[in-house]
């Protein structure tokens, strides 16, 4: 995902076997990991590229850094509030105070933005 990232445009596996430094990714390999992000969500078919007499298709980023990590731990059960819990933990024994208080305003900020939100629906 980062390598599509940092491309910043739709490709396809060919394209990615071109431009790929670790020459180690055979076709297939490629196109199972294309596969496997497709399954995720996280890259969707954008369009079709010719080269020669063949067509091979091109794919795009379907979600962002945050949206695709925040999946990632999800899916192997780490959710947002151990996430917090461990930050907070490594403040408290860096005894961090500044950052524990950072971190008590940003949560502060995520209940408002809820509430406005649950708010807005009724």
């Amino acid at each position: 995902m980062r390598f599509l990232w940092e491309q910043g445009k739709p490709l396809s596996a060919s394209e990615i076997q071109g431009l790929w430094k670790d020459k180690a990714w055979t076709k297939t390999y490629t196109r199972d990991i294309i596969r496997a992000l497709e399954e995720k969500g996280a890259i969707e078919f954008h369009d079709l590229e010719r080269t020669g007499k063949k067509y091979g298709r091109r794919f795009r980023t379907v979600l962002t850094k945050d949206e695709y990590y925040s999946q990632e731990a999800m899916r192997n059960g780490i959710t947002s509030r151990k996430l917090f819990q461990l930050e907070a933990l490594a403040l408290v024994k860096k005894g961090n105070k500044e950052g524990i208080e950072e971190l008590i305003r940003e949560l502060e900020d995520m209940i408002e933005e809820y509430r406005a939100r649950d708010d807005d629906e009724e």
